[in-house]
């Protein structure tokens, strides 16, 4: 196992100024391990709720996710209800259901536990240090979001501490690192645990921060920007599957971000995970070339 994926898989009712839908298959787990697939063969561990479809399951194994990390339980799938409206850069949440998560042991295959690299998709830290618990990786990467860094401040410095390679998006490095800007946030963030940090910002791209410094990732344009549900779940998902495969070093991770940054352009121009699942690898290496 080069990469382990730990992630939520959910069923969202989504509404954008350009299209809906209800149901709609989405979760960061499924998002970080399509994009994933196209470098390297993931694991994915989360639960599969009794709604999930099993159509979508087996197109995961298509793809070369591997999915024995995934029971289904009788519960229903993690759902999330929302819309995005102006510029979408900020979604309004209606509903949440998250039963399924505290369901859910979060158990690691046995014969997963010693992967190249673990990707912490966004989720609640005593989730991920429970995945953290039962992992040995070679490094570690983690994502969150402003809900965590507001609720449970002192659970997610204990994850951390113990991340290699961090992913978070403008806002939430400055609320986690309380600097006034992002090269502060940046400075601040890397003297928490991280060897690396990465501040995504959306269409403008996103910044490496390292000890030696730090270097812009330019986004790549969109055809149509459509939705932007789990675009940053697919830029975390595909860096670290080109890097599971490769040594963690500044060189490997620039061009990591910019395979994410090719493929987060994909998942923004249609609803939920369709452009992401319809992406052919002649057209993420035309993405990745023109950047």
């Amino acid at each position: 196992m080069k990469l382990l994926v730990g992630g939520i898989l959910a069923l969202d009712n989504l509404k954008t100024p350009h299209a809906s839908g209800e149901c709609i298959v989405g979760g960061a787990g499924v998002y970080a391990s399509i994009a994933a697939s196209c470098f390297t063969q993931p694991g994915l561990v989360g639960p599969a709720g009794s709604d999930f479809p099993e159509a979508v399951l087996d197109v995961l194994r298509d793809c070369g996710v591997a999915l024995d990390g995934v029971p289904r339980l009788r519960e229903r799938s993690f759902h999330w209800s929302g819309e995005y409206e102006g510029d979408m850069v900020q979604a309004v949440t209606h509903e949440t259901r998250v039963e399924i998560l505290t369901a859910f042991d979060w158990d690691v295959p046995h014969e997963w536990c010693r992967p190249a690299a673990l990707l912490l998709c966004n989720n609640d830290p005593s989730i991920q240090l429970r995945l953290l618990e039962q992992v040995q990786a070679g490094w570690v990467a983690t994502d969150s979001m402003n809900l965590w860094i507001e609720t449970q401040h002192t659970a997610l410095k204990r994850v951390v501490a113990q991340t290699d390679l961090l992913f978070l998006n403008d806002a939430e490095a400055l609320a986690y690192s309380g600097a006034e800007t992002l090269d502060a946030a940046g400075a601040a963030l890397l003297t928490t645990g991280p060897r690396f940090v990465v501040i995504k910002r959306g269409a403008e791209g996103a910044t490496l921060f390292h000890t030696s410094g730090n270097d812009a990732i330019p986004a790549h344009p969109a055809a149509q920007f459509i939705d932007p549900t789990g675009a940053g779940d697919t830029f975390a998902g595909a860096a670290c599957g080109w890097l599971a495969e490769r040594e963690l070093d500044v060189e490997n991770l620039i061009e990591a971000l910019h395979h994410g940054a090719a493929l987060a352009s994909a998942t923004v121009e249609g609803l939920g995970t369709t452009t992401l699942l319809a992406l052919t690898a002649e057209e993420a290496k035309r993405r990745r070339a023109a950047l």
